[in-house]
């Protein structure tokens, strides 16, 4: 997301507001967790762990411009229209159960993909195996690594209209993971309807007809 805090309609009538640095996985250094205590301290604010990241909650809006500027963030997404960060577990070689280095990719496809507009928010996680910690299959676009490569499942989601995503390719290889989405994406920014998700446009128009369109033949379920 590239738009300052300031220039957030919703945000810019508040007194008070979270403040969110992205960071990326959730993966920080020792200096960034003491970074944002002393900034917690210098602003006023508290801190709470959302997700994969860390809120300052309290701030005013200048203050929280300050804090983002000193931490060298961008802030998280709070445009429901984007595409959200991504949710990774730990993956190899941090976890045994790991097959696939889901990190390595996770990292990857957030630098690649978060902020980008879509017709609603999308939300993507990958899994380094079929655990699925990430919770792939309440997010927009999910991944769990197998022996094989990456299991990729579309549609779900979790808010008031929860939908189970469907498994739509399996043994995709990291390297083409990326292309994959971004024909996702394209099939979304083409087709989808103001308010609806992914899953809700694949609903309305077909989930044959969104494989044809998407999914490379070889990978297709």
């Amino acid at each position: 997301m590239s738009l300052p805090i300031s220039k957030i309609p919703f945000l810019n009538k508040r007194v008070k507001f979270p403040v969110t640095p992205h960071i990326p996985g959730g993966l920080a250094t020792p200096s960034q967790l003491r970074k944002l205590a002393e900034m917690a301290e210098k602003y006023g604010g508290t801190l709470k762990i959302v997700g994969s990241s860390i809120t300052i909650m309290g701030l005013n809006l200048v203050d929280g411009e300050k804090a983002l500027a000193e931490f060298g963030a961008k802030p998280e997404s709070f445009i429901s229209k984007s595409v959200r960060p991504v949710n990774m577990c730990p993956g190899k070689p941090h976890c045994p159960m790991a097959q696939q280095e889901s990190t390595l990719l996770g990292l990857k496809l957030d630098g690649e993909f978060f902020g980008q507009e879509a017709p609603s928010k999308i939300r993507i996680g990958v899994s380094g195996c079929p655990n699925c910690c990430a919770e792939v299959f309440v997010k927009d676009i999910g991944l769990y690594g197998t022996a094989k490569g990456y299991t990729i499942a579309v549609g779900g989601n979790s808010g008031r209209k929860a939908q189970i995503a469907l498994v739509v390719a399996d043994g995709v290889p990291g390297e083409e993971v990326s292309s994959i989405i971004h024909r996702i994406l394209s099939y979304f920014r083409e087709s989808g309807q103001p308010k609806e998700r992914l899953g809700q446009t694949i609903n309305r128009l077909g989930w044959e007809e969104f494989k044809a369109i998407v999914i490379p033949e070889q990978y297709r379920k």
